[in-house]
């Protein structure tokens, strides 16, 4: 057993980790250690080899990654950049700065949520909007620019896009 090499398990473990979605490095890093303790086994080169070799292929790239969870975020489920930044830092992400449009973004989560409040009076909706947005992590200026043009626009009769 003192032979035992686990890099071609560790590696093919890898691909298939990296195969359902972009990672970060942590991420990566954090399952490989996990397998190794699975298999209490003490191989840190090993996970080096992997990373390089990952990297080597393309597979590793923290900054695409941060790129596609902002973009994935904020298609479908919207949250402040206060939220996202405290999600990629979580995934290992620290000095990726995020530029997005949090108005668009607020405005993309309460347009959705709306459907559920139509039964509800205007201050009701205010209340509820105001709430949601502000546990997805907005801001209380960008929260307040929202909803005055979100529910300006229904009591005035034009059409939310």
């Amino acid at each position: 057993m003192a032979d035992y090499d686990p890099y071609p398990k560790l590696l093919n473990a890898a691909f298939r980790f990296v195969s359902y979605r972009p990672r970060s490095q942590k991420e990566i890093r954090d399952f490989l250690e996990k397998k190794l303790k699975k298999y209490k086994l003490y191989a840190p080169t090993v996970i080096g080899k992997i990373m390089d070799r990952l990297k080597e292929l393309g597979y590793v790239d923290d900054t695409k990654f941060a790129a596609w969870w902002v973009e994935q975020r904020s298609l479908h489920r919207p949250k402040g950049k206060r939220l996202l930044v405290e999600e990629l830092r979580r995934k290992g992400i620290f000095t990726q700065t995020i530029i997005l449009d949090e108005r668009l973004l607020a405005a993309a989560a309460a347009k959705k949520k709306l459907p559920r409040w139509k039964l509800l009076s205007p201050l009701e909706k205010k209340k509820k909007m105001y709430d949601f947005l502000g546990r997805r992590g907005f801001s209380f200026e960008v929260i307040r620019t929202v909803v005055d043009e979100v529910l300006g626009k229904i009591y005035t009769g034009e059409e939310v896009e």
